[in-house]
């Protein structure tokens, strides 16, 4: 049964039939809603819903997963599209490396579908943090089926060697 603790007067006839009428996608709502709850907190549901393995979306340098609602709009509608937030963007110490970034994020990635195929895209500097989750999934003998890099400079610019090099001219 749904229930509902609307103060006396707040519920109509019409209101009543309207959330009967939709008691069934209510409740669905509900369940995700739990589900998410339990879920790492850095995972964001941009398009929940498909049977198929979930694309995870790794965002770039501002951390905005939300860069991704075009193509979530786009994707195969039993493709689910997943945003994983860096740490520190809301709350906490954010992280201070790539590796320390994805590793973080692998952690995430892992505890929400702890075994592959993964699937992943990056966004500008979010392409180099995928290609370094990727060499971490493939390191702990998880098999990566997807990478995209959107926007993304050559994953090893952002290494120090690469940085030094370009600081002196070389």
């Amino acid at each position: 049964r749904l229930k509902c603790s609307a103060p006396a007067g707040a519920m109509d006839l019409e209101l009543k039939a309207e959330l009967a009428n939709r008691k069934n996608e209510i409740i669905t709502l509900l369940r995700q809603a739990e589900a998410l709850r339990r879920d790492p907190s850095a995972i964001i549901p941009l398009k929940p819903e498909g049977r198929r393995p979930p694309l995870f979306a790794i965002p770039g340098h501002n951390g905005d997963v939300f860069c991704y609602r075009a193509l979530a709009s786009r994707l195969d509608p039993d493709r689910p599209l997943l945003g994983v937030q860096p740490p520190g963007l809301h709350d906490g110490e954010p992280v201070r490396s790539i590796d320390e970034l994805a590793r973080y994020q692998v952690d995430q990635i892992r505890r929400f579908r702890p075994e592959g195929p993964y699937l992943l895209a990056g966004y500008c500097a979010g392409g180099t943090i995928a290609f370094e989750i990727a060499r971490q999934l493939t390191e702990q003998c998880q098999e990566v089926a997807f990478l995209a890099l959107f926007a993304s400079p050559f994953p090893a610019r952002y290494r120090l060697r690469a940085q030094i090099e370009i600081l002196a001219g070389d």
